[in-house]
């Protein structure tokens, strides 16, 4: 159920049964010394074509880009600014629209990207778009806090995560032959938010806030996509059985 990998009349044949379509959007950014640049984009795609399978309902392909400016003074980090990605949630969405999609939902792997994708699906809605649209971060459940603090020992902290670096650890383990192992301290500085990209060095200079990505292992990756595909399952089901309103009092017509 990989967008990619289809033809337009297949398409138009999903389209008479189901009207849903994921969307993973991640970042590239750094992830330490520990973890993979595309931490984020590898981990949301993984859990939303996993979840897709799992429900048979397609996947778009990814959004690899994301919101990522405090962490600019690491080389390789690259990113658009916040009005960018608002602009860009709002045509993909009319794009999918347009051909009768009408449950839309962004399986997003990074904080930095919320607002804007909160902000880009509120336009839609205020100029009357028809559909449920919705974004749902894969980390961001009670079961995957309970799993951080089951697996991490609490150890877990906000960036450059144990819990993400095991999921691309389990995903691509052959690059990490080369990535850090060491244990080092766990520092919490007090810093303000939101950061530059110089303060983002400067208060955590190798890319980790609060975190020990060092614990991260593949077998403990395969655990938290686990959990988080059940977790991201029971909540589409919830979220997709909720009747469409009544297209026909809708106004607004559907364009690119």
């Amino acid at each position: 159920m990989l967008l990619e990998n289809l033809a337009f009349p297949e398409v138009e044949a999903y389209l008479k049964e189901k009207d849903v379509i994921l969307i993973p959007v991640g970042s590239v950014e750094q992830h330490s010394p520990y973890g993979l640049i595309g931490t984020d984009f590898i981990a949301a795609e993984c859990i939303a074509r996993e979840t897709g399978k799992r429900m048979g309902i397609m996947v778009a392909p990814t959004l690899a880009y994301g919101i990522s400016p405090h962490h600019m003074a690491f080389s390789g980090s690259a990113t658009l600014m916040p009005e960018t990605l608002i602009l860009v949630v709002g045509d993909i969405v009319k794009s999918f629209l347009s051909h009768g999609f009408r449950r839309i939902f962004f399986i997003n792997g990074h904080g930095g990207n919320v607002n804007s994708i909160e902000t880009g699906l509120q336009r839609l809605k205020a100029d009357n778009y028809p559909g449920i649209f919705g974004m749902i971060s894969w980390y961001d459940y009670p079961e995957m806090i309970d799993i951080g603090r089951e697996l991490f020992d609490g150890k877990e902290g906000s960036h450059a995560t144990p819990s993400e670096v095991a999921v691309t650890r389990c995903l691509r383990p052959k690059e990490f032959g080369t990535k850090a192992t060491i244990e080092l301290e766990i520092e919490k500085p007090e810093h303000h938010w939101p950061l530059s990209a110089e303060e983002m060095r400067q208060f955590f200079p190798d890319g980790r806030m609060g975190s020990a990505p060092w614990l991260a292992t593949e077998s403990k990756g395969k655990m938290v996509i686990e959990r988080s595909v059940d977790a991201l399952e029971k909540k589409l089901r919830k979220i997709i059985a909720i009747p469409l309103a009544d297209s026909s009092k809708v106004q607004k017509q559907i364009q690119c």
